[in-house]
């Protein structure tokens, strides 16, 4: 064991026990590089990471020890400082989960910092993130047959004006650009560097927010990471003989930290499902497969994921090795974590945080059963309070427990930053980072994760929390997942409306789901107005639910239904929603065909019809 200890935590009496040191005295490791050092010199010959060039189980696997990963880490190093990489200089990546991935995160961090982005964004968003940061060198999938990110590098490599070098990983690039032949010209038992890191030294930017615009780049010291991997060894008692399940993308927070970083630390066995994960359909498919063959330990995912999972039976496989399985990233229905206990005998774990937190705030510790209703416990040396939620994103006074409000947090895995942007961006005046989510806080310090603020429907001025509504659906035994938005109305500003994908071979209605949820929501202005089947939710690139977009959806849906009239008279009406939130709509309606009134008589019947929603309305003559 290298940095964690065996996990007794049950609560935050035991977490005020840690806390009786600082954190630069309980925690020796002063960097990433350190961490991984360190599990190099207490179990060299053990496995560190494990990938599966497919989704068979029986696959031969490529594999790597804690002692050879910690001598290509320093390779990789050696190989940026060579390429004029500095302590204030930046590697980018565009890479799926491979072992080459973790190779270019550690060694970038141990040379300067490291930059990780999500190769599904454009090619204009990439290179905007790429000057932002002014990356000096580039490890980038090569030509790929099912992944387009080599396009994209070749779009973007003569826009960044600070880049000195693109390595590849893969097949059909010049030998002189691949990153493992030039990792293998390079020493790897020390950094040539000299460098001495520093826990207040960055160690990577991370890009948040959406997917158009400006690039917001959250910064991590090297005492955000260290503090989350040490803090989720103690709370989840990990050890080196555990083998984790990592079909997290490791261009986001929770693949490449709070899973990856926290099991390799721990001496741990990371095993990683194919390139995409577990958004490999064959991952699922055949996942208990994969635990039974490599006797893994710790399992996980996004909510998404593991509901799943719930339709991949474990018959046949032998599961017991696993102890507990842990899931965060959007709130997970207490029904969810149920059906999961009684189909499999595994207790999931909830965590929750975000980026700006180095990926965690709260976690449920392993050292006694979870709450189910509850997502955890603030991280040692780190702190929570719920305060009043104001218009205009602020926030107010902190508020008792039980009371819902806003979730602000401090502590040691707390960005320092924004790139670029004032050090009180996102912050209260006295310091507390505001996280937009909706929680609050038992009486005993757990704190229950309730949703976003933007996310929160205002119905005639009534506030309905939506994981009420997704809480209650999620409970029918048709439903696989759900999500609760708001959709516009004429007289209420907003009504409840409700997404639901069936499980497969399921059957049930809308009008069935629409009977049930009336049945088990008490809160009158609560239940939904419609219940809408879809075959699939839209994901994001982590695979968490889009609720944009059903928004969106939500809103074109009564905007067309509104102009449904106009049909009588021979007009066809398509209505697109081309922004809006719960504030704020535009709407684009191309009309063709006439009636007897003329064009103008008609665009005022859809100004007419449309304009009891307040919104912004261009019509078009197709």
């Amino acid at each position: 064991m290298t940095t964690t200890g065996r996990g007794t935590i049950s609560g935050p009496a035991d977490v005020s026990e840690l806390e009786k040191l600082p954190f630069e005295q309980a925690v020796a490791a002063r960097s990433t590089y350190d961490l991984l050092r360190a599990s190099a010199a207490a179990v060299p010959e053990r496995w560190a990471l494990t990938f599966l060039p497919s989704a068979e189980p029986d696959v031969e696997p490529e594999r790597l020890t804690h002692a050879e990963l910690f001598a290509r880490v320093t390779q990789a190093a050696n190989l940026f400082a060579e390429l004029g990489v500095g302590a204030d200089d930046v590697v980018s990546f565009l890479l799926p989960s491979l072992i080459e991935t973790h190779l270019a995160f550690w060694g970038a961090e141990a040379a300067g910092a490291a930059n990780p982005i999500n190769f599904l964004l454009s090619a204009e968003h990439i290179a905007e993130i790429m000057n932002a940061v002014e990356t000096k060198v580039l490890v980038t999938l090569g030509p790929h047959p099912d992944m387009a990110i080599w396009p994209k590098v070749e779009a973007i490599r003569e826009r960044v004006p600070s880049l000195r070098a693109v390595l590849t990983v893969g097949q059909g690039v010049p030998a002189s650009d691949d990153f493992s032949a030039a990792l293998a010209a390079c020493r790897g038992d020390s950094l040539l560097s000299g460098r001495d890191i520093g826990l207040e030294d960055v160690a990577s930017y991370f890009h948040t927010g959406g997917t158009t615009g400006a690039p917001k780049l959250a910064l991590h010291s090297q005492q955000n990471e260290v503090h989350i991997a040490w803090c989720i060894g103690r709370m989840s008692g990990l050890r080196a003989h555990d083998v984790s399940i990592n079909g997290l993308p490791l261009f986001h927070v929770a693949g490449v930290l709070v899973v990856g970083l926290a099991g390799l630390a721990a001496g741990g066995e990371l095993v990683m499902p194919t390139a995409a994960g577990l958004r490999h359909p064959g991952v699922i498919e055949n996942y208990w497969r994969i635990v039974e063959r490599f006797g893994a330990t710790v399992i996980g995912g996004i909510p998404t994921s593991m509901a799943a999972l719930l339709n991949v039976p474990a018959d046949g496989c032998d599961i017991r090795s696993v102890r507990i399985a842990q899931s965060g990233g959007a709130p997970i229905p207490v029904a969810l974590k149920q059906n999961f206990k009684q189909a499999f005998g595994i207790d999931i774990f909830e965590g929750y945080g975000m980026t700006e937190s180095s990926g965690l705030i709260v976690l449920s510790p392993t050292g006694g059963p979870p709450r189910y209703e509850y997502s955890g416990i603030p991280l040692p040396w780190g702190r929570v309070e719920v305060r009043q939620n104001l218009p205009d994103e602020g926030v107010g006074e902190s508020l008792p427990a039980g009371q819902t409000g806003v979730i602000v947090y401090k502590g040691a895995n707390v960005t320092p930053g924004y790139l670029g942007a004032a050090a009180t961006t996102g912050r209260t005046e006295d310091g507390w980072f505001i996280s937009g989510d909706l929680g609050h806080l038992s009486e005993d310090g757990w704190l229950a994760i309730t949703g976003r603020a933007k996310d929160v429907i205002i119905r005639s001025g009534h506030n309905i929390d939506p994981a009420m509504i997704e809480e209650a659906l999620q409970n029918h035994s048709a439903v696989e997942t759900c999500a609760a938005v708001g959709q516009p109305d004429g007289y209420a500003g907003e009504v409840p409306v409700v997404y639901a994908v069936l499980k497969p071979e399921a059957l049930a209605t809308a009008e069935e789901l629409q009977e049930f949820m009336a049945d088990h929501i008490a809160e009158r202005p609560a239940l939904p107005k419609a219940v809408y089947l879809l075959d699939e939710m839209p994901l994001t690139a982590v695979a968490k639910i889009f609720k944009p977009a059903l928004r969106l959806d939500a809103a074109r849906r009564v905007f067309t239904a509104a102009l449904a009239p106009l049909a009588a008279e021979g007009i066809a009406a398509t209505v697109e929603v081309s922004t809006g939130n719960q504030a704020s709509w535009q709407a684009v309606v191309t009309l063709e065909g006439g009636g007897g009134g003329g064009r103008q008589a008609t665009e005022a019947q859809v100004q007419a019809a449309l304009g009891v929603f307040d919104i912004g309305i261009d019509t078009i003559w197709s």
